[in-house]
């Protein structure tokens, strides 16, 4: 594997990557339309803590750039989108 990029930098910039695309998907199925900046703040909160629990946890010398990137989006995707339904079943 490339020593030139820290690969915990790579999980936790797909994973802040999965999450904006998670909100992005909140904003395109609602009927008003009005993309929420707080809530995107809260989305990049949450999928970078994930992504750094994640990559600390995992064995990352023998995953190559691409599957940290994969495992990145999954997690900060996965992790907005558990935080958001959570959030809506509350209300």
């Amino acid at each position: 594997m490339c020593n030139m990029v820290d690969p915990v930098l790579i999980t936790v910039g797909a994973a802040v990557i999965g999450a904006g695309l998670n909100t992005l998907r909140g904003y395109l199925h609602t009927e008003d339309r009005t993309y929420s900046a707080k809530k995107l703040g809260g989305a990049l909160i949450i999928s970078t803590f994930a992504a750094i629990a994640v990559a600390q946890t995992i064995a990352v010398e023998s995953v190559s750039i691409v599957g940290l990137a994969l495992i990145g989006l999954t997690t900060g995707f996965a992790a907005d989108f558990v935080i958001s339904k959570a959030k809506k079943d509350d209300e």
